[in-house]
């Protein structure tokens, strides 16, 4: 039997619309993933990986993201948050504002 190669392609997570509220997903693997439109609602993310996942319009709210990592303020700008979510120490609430009123203005 051939072989192509050792490496093994990682399988890409799409949860696209999935309704996970309240859910648990800590230390997960969400590289690449798809999660556009998900309600996370009030789910908990601590040190999970987000590298190069898209978050357009994932509900937040009350998330708890403490310790995420490859999160950028740029996915999150994309997702919807409120005053309970917890952002991991290295992503600035401010700047996140400010690049909120930026894209809103540049819509308008």
């Amino acid at each position: 039997m051939s072989r192509l190669g050792s490496h093994r392609a990682r399988p890409t997570l799409n949860l696209q619309g999935a309704f996970i509220r309240r859910t648990d997903l800590s230390g997960a693997d969400l590289r690449d993933a798809d999660l556009s439109g998900v309600d996370a609602t009030g789910a908990r993310f601590r040190d999970s990986d987000f590298a190069g996942a898209r978050l357009a319009d994932m509900i937040l709210g009350g998330a708890d993201l403490t310790g995420a990592r490859n999160l950028t303020v740029d996915q999150i700008a994309e997702a919807i948050i409120d005053d309970q979510t917890r952002l991991p120490a290295y992503i600035d609430r401010h700047e996140l504002i400010r690049r909120r009123k930026i894209a809103a203005e540049g819509e308008a």
